[in-house]
């Protein structure tokens, strides 16, 4: 580990003991120094840098134990630091105990964002908040769930905020795979990739030399080239797509990106290698489903089975269900 967590702690601590500063009402990223401290540089630092979340929900429970003295006079910062907390567990693997465990929070944070004052620190929480329950839905394949917290981060956020823009992106990628899920017809299915590709855009020059640019810029390349595969369907941009996740994933260290792309681009020997390895449940299904079309192709209907089979049971529902039709008309 290449970071002192104790000294990760003080700095967050020492920062919100005289912090008088407020988010900006046009950007609730910007303004909030304990938050641009805790939730971005540190989050940045131990999440982006070190992809060690559990460190990170560390360090917000101790700053959490470090300023109860403060939280009377300042309840803001317990709502920010549950919010690093929540943030730090909802990315470890869902188990069921995991899975309730980030309920809990969850049901823990409202209390304690709905009891604070009206004020864009309140706002900032609520934007955070909604946006963290969004991504823990949509990784549990509640997409409903997930586009309306999506929603709701939008209003928090401001209409016309980088943040936004995330999130409405994030919402047409969860309403894309809710229609896979339950198999909306083709011209719906094409309508959402549109919109989808449109929020694309828009976030790309929302976030046009901010801090952010780089990793969303990783983020959505990757989604729209596993979107394609779900889509089974050839894009003009797809080389574009693939050259930028690849690009960026090299910028950012994320290797395990690099080998996805490079992987669902290549050879059937490649995608047997990556699904025997394993890697993200929602990877590891995407990589299954290209096998299964390989087999059935080749009449090999048993080993498609076999494979759908093998896919995750959480976090790839859409995927599964998708591979289950190619299975079900020939059965």
């Amino acid at each position: 580990m290449l970071f002192d967590i104790n000294t990760l702690v003080d700095l967050v601590v020492v920062r919100a003991r005289v912090d008088k500063t407020v988010p900006n009402r046009r950007n609730l990223r910007s303004g909030w120094l304990t938050d641009t401290l805790l939730t971005i540089i540190i989050d940045a630092l131990v999440v982006g840098e070190y992809n060690d979340p559990t460190a990170y929900a560390k360090i917000a429970r101790r700053v959490l134990e470090r300023l109860q003295d403060l939280l009377e006079r300042l309840p803001e910062m317990e709502a920010l630091a549950m919010l690093a907390i929540l943030r730090g567990e909802r990315l470890l693997p869902l188990t069921s105990e995991q899975v309730e465990l980030v309920t809990r929070l969850s049901e823990d944070l409202k209390s304690a964002i709905s009891a604070l004052l009206k004020g864009t620190r309140k706002q900032r929480c609520l934007e955070l908040y909604s946006y963290h329950m969004g991504v823990f839905y949509d990784t549990l394949c509640y997409f409903d769930l997930a586009v309306e917290m999506y929603k709701w981060a939008v209003r928090e956020a401001g209409s016309r905020s980088s943040s936004a823009a995330i999130s409405r992106y994030c919402a047409a990628l969860s309403r894309l795979k809710q229609a896979l899920l339950i198999a909306e017809p083709p011209d719906r299915l094409e309508k959402l990739f549109f919109v989808l590709e449109e929020k694309f855009a828009r976030l790309t020059k929302a976030l046009c030399g901010s801090e952010l640019q780089v990793q969303w810029e990783c983020n959505c390349s990757v989604q729209m080239i596993s979107m394609c595969i779900l889509l089974n369907r050839q894009h003009d941009k797809q080389n574009e797509w693939a050259e930028t996740a690849l690009s960026t994933a090299g910028k950012l260290g994320w290797n395990s990106t690099t080998e996805f792309v490079l992987t669902v681009l290549g050879a059937e020997e490649a995608l047997v290698a990556f699904a025997e390895k394993g890697g993200g449940n929602n990877e590891k299904a995407i990589v299954l489903l290209l096998l299964v079309r390989k087999a059935l192709a080749d009449l090999r209907r048993e080993e498609a089975r076999d494979l759908i089979n093998l896919m995750p049971m959480q976090g790839a529902q859409h995927v599964r269900a998708i591979a289950s039709r190619l299975i079900l008309p020939n059965q």
